[in-house]
């Protein structure tokens, strides 16, 4: 059987609004249930989540995709950018995360359910599963690609560190798969473990 687990991730972002940057404090909390018996990608897909809002997440600054040239200044100078096809409101950010967390654990673990509240959403908590109705949404590529890209900004010609983070691929952090995966295969084995790395380590 599927194992459920709850885990709390909190972080700290930029949303860009208004011509101005805000920073924001956001509490996420993740409803999940592991997907295969291979006690290694359990692990490896739990890490990769982290790694994702830990790494990517935090510090970054939410933006609407239409801000082209502000986007791409704010990349120049260096700053992790996260555009979204719209408003950077809590409700659109925590859509993002349910579909992008789920790509990027490639079904080694269901994230089936995401709660998200911030400093700035007045006590709100949005929530999303996979039920809800989020047609009235663009969905951008990179929200189901289960690498590390958070934005529609070309980065092909910047030489800035977040442009390097976006396409590191999984293996160079050691986060790839097993060798031999069955994606049919439902277990109740959970790995609580930690690989022992530090972000500084991967950046």
């Amino acid at each position: 059987m599927n194992v459920r687990l709850k885990y709390d991730m909190p972080f700290t972002a930029g949303i860009y609004y208004d011509h101005a940057v805000r920073m924001t404090n956001y509490n996420l909390r993740l409803w999940m249930a592991t997907n295969t018996d291979i006690s290694a990608d359990q692990t490896v897909a739990f890490e990769r989540i982290k790694y994702f809002v830990y790494t990517q997440m935090d510090s970054t600054i939410f933006i609407n995709s239409s801000e082209h040239e502000q986007g791409r200044l704010f990349v120049e100078a260096g700053l992790n950018v996260t555009t979204l096809p719209g408003d950077p409101v809590d409700q659109l950010v925590g859509i993002m995360l349910y579909h992008k967390l789920n790509a990027i654990a490639e079904d080694r673990m269901t994230v089936f359910e995401t709660e998200l509240s911030s400093t700035h959403g007045d006590g709100m908590t949005y929530l999303h599963c996979e039920d809800e109705n989020t047609a009235g949404f663009v969905h951008p590529d990179w929200w189901s690609s289960p690498d590390l890209r958070h934005s529609d900004i070309d980065l092909a010609m910047s030489d800035k560190v977040v442009a390097i983070t976006q396409t590191t691929p999984w293996r160079e952090l050691e986060l790839d798969w097993s060798n031999t995966v069955d994606q049919d295969d439902t277990g109740n084995i959970v790995v609580f473990a930690d690989f022992v790395k530090q972000l500084d380590d991967t950046k």
